[in-house]
């Protein structure tokens, strides 16, 4: 038997035992060879400024880049997005979760009620099912010419 072969046999008999993982010895090669794996490790150790999850905070208040977002991409007044804010907060702080991007939650939840307020808009209507079963006023506009004389009996 080779060397070759008593390594492999060995290594076998380690990751069969659970003492030892296939990837180890892999892992602690990479590190050695490429820095960069240690400086991502390190880097990931640390949240980013940005991601820490925390509860609603009590003076919360939209960003104007959001509010101006909803405007331009979603056509929904800043009036409409700023009266959102007192039923957001009151669910949020009441519920105490802890979120991260409240921000981004809120033009979420903004988006959700304009499409909501929209299409309730169109299901109200006060008429009947008769009534819209029965409305002939499509055909208001239309004029049909019936002349006898184009009756040929």
């Amino acid at each position: 038997m080779t060397d070759e072969e008593r390594q492999r046999q060995k290594l076998r008999r380690e990751w069969a035992s659970g003492d030892r993982s296939p990837f180890q010895d892999f892992a602690q090669e990479r590190e050695e060879e490429h820095p960069v794996f240690t400086q991502q490790a390190a880097q990931t150790d640390t949240p980013a400024e940005g991601a820490r999850v925390q509860p609603l905070p009590e003076d919360f208040a939209p960003d104007s880049v959001y509010v101006e977002f909803l405007e331009e991409h979603h056509g929904i007044p800043a009036d409409f997005t700023l009266a959102q804010l007192p039923e957001f907060k009151l669910y949020w702080l009441e519920t105490g979760e802890a979120r991260k991007a409240w921000q981004n939650k809120f033009k979420n939840h903004v988006i959700y009620q304009w499409k909501r307020g929209q299409s309730e808009k169109g299901q109200r209507t006060h008429k009947s099912t008769v009534e819209k079963l029965t409305d002939t006023s499509w055909a208001d506009g239309l004029q049909f010419d019936f002349d006898e004389s184009d009756d040929q009996s």
